[in-house]
């Protein structure tokens, strides 16, 4: 009896123990489950996280900045060594060769920050600040910005490097060719208006800015107290554009070519400028259609003393069929206060000029951001000056042929 239940124990016993065994086996299966469906969760909740801030970095960097760039490539080759737009015989692939890249910041609708930099070939690509400004617009629709803005002075001002939106392979050199500056430090104020079908757009500005002898004045110095005003109407055909600068050109020193026998000072190519006052102003017309671009400019430049006054002027005539476009050009340069200078030295003398230039060229769309252009532009009427060109050249003409691309990405 006793044997037999000591054996109903132990079998009960063992029954127990498996029991047990199997209970906690159960539990931790499920509690591993339990976890495993958990942490499934949470993963996936984390991914959806990291994916809503992605995209939200996205859009943010898409919504606020805004990076672009715009390149120029181009030979050009003269038939004698005049010097016109700065080509001679030897041809060039640096004079109207750039590579130039903007980016935007805009955080908020009325906020912005512009920089844009641009390397020449002519000047040895290096990297140059042609704009930087920090821009506000308030609840009237009123613009201001502070900064290094482009100097205003011409129908394409914003456009003086970005020749994907220059109809021509080179701008009119007898009047985009002669400001020695096309950037100031300062402020502008803009203000646009909504007529019924069309836009007035009225802009001030004022600042200083630096000239270097790599000008088209040939002298370093300073251009102080720029002060202007532009107004410009437009609607979906015309483009009526007039502009009225003035400024004082201070501490301007041309290079030294020598030294005076006689008293040991130096000579310089022209008499440095102690400060001089001087105005400009233009006008401009543009008529584009589906098929027909006209557009012109006539510019007028006065400054104290010795330095050039002068009138100048082109019109431009161009025909779209399909993606080409051929274009004429009839350009003029002329100074007006020659008698100024007739006491001077011959450097001096250089500054009286006057010339015509004709151009003929194509544009070829090749698609969108990407144009190659042809020109062929000849200089002539000269009269007994060298033209505004090389002052040792004796041409009375000059012939420059030009093949360039221009792109924007």
């Amino acid at each position: 009896m006793s044997l037999f239940n000591n054996t109903q124990d132990r079998k009960l016993e063992d029954m127990m123990n498996k029991t047990l065994m199997a209970t906690t086996l159960l539990s931790a299966l499920a509690s591993t489950a339990v976890y495993a469906d958990s942490t499934s969760e949470d993963v996936a909740a984390l991914q959806q996280q990291v994916d809503s801030l992605s995209s939200l970095i996205a859009n943010l960097s898409k919504n606020t900045i805004h990076v672009s760039g715009f390149a120029s490539g181009a030979f050009a080759v003269a038939n004698n060594d005049a010097g016109y737009a700065g080509y001679t015989t030897d041809g060039s692939y640096h004079e109207d060769s750039l590579f130039g890249v903007q980016a935007t910041f805009k955080p908020s609708k009325s906020l912005e920050a512009t920089i844009q930099l641009v390397a020449k070939g002519e000047l040895d690509w290096k990297p140059k600040v042609t704009a930087a400004y920090l821009g506000y617009t308030f609840d009237n629709d009123v613009k201001l910005r502070v900064g290094k803005l482009r100097l205003p002075l011409f129908m394409l001002s914003d456009y003086l490097d970005l020749g994907y939106a220059q109809p021509w392979a080179r701008s009119p050199e007898e009047v985009y060719g002669r400001v020695p500056i096309s950037s100031f430090t300062g402020v502008d104020a803009s203000y646009e208006m909504e007529l019924d079908d069309s836009y007035i757009n009225l802009q001030a500005f004022t600042g200083n800015e630096k000239m270097s002898d790599e000008s088209s004045a040939g002298g370093a110095g300073n251009v102080e107290d720029i002060v202007g005003l532009v107004t410009t109407w437009n609607d979906d055909y015309w483009t009526v554009r007039a502009s009225y600068t003035i400024a004082t050109v201070k501490d301007v020193e041309f290079p030294i070519v020598g030294i005076d026998a006689n008293n040991g000072k130096p000579i310089t190519a022209l008499p440095n400028i102690e400060s001089e006052s001087g105005s400009y102003a233009s006008f401009g017309v543009r008529y584009e259609n589906e098929n027909w671009l006209v557009m012109g400019e006539a510019t007028q430049t006065r400054v104290d003393g010795y330095f050039s006054d002068s009138n100048a002027g082109y019109v431009t005539v161009g025909y779209h069929l399909n993606q080409v476009m051929p274009y004429v050009s009839v350009a003029r340069l002329e100074t007006v206060d020659n008698e100024e200078r007739e006491s001077l030295n011959q450097a001096a003398q250089s500054l009286t000029y006057q010339r015509n230039a004709y151009s003929v060229g194509t544009r070829w769309d090749i698609q969108p951001g990407l144009a190659m252009k042809f020109d062929v532009t000849y200089a002539n009427n000269f009269g007994d000056t060298n033209g505004g060109l090389d002052p040792k050249s004796t041409e009375d003409s000059t012939t420059v042929f030009t093949i360039k691309v221009d792109a924007t990405f």
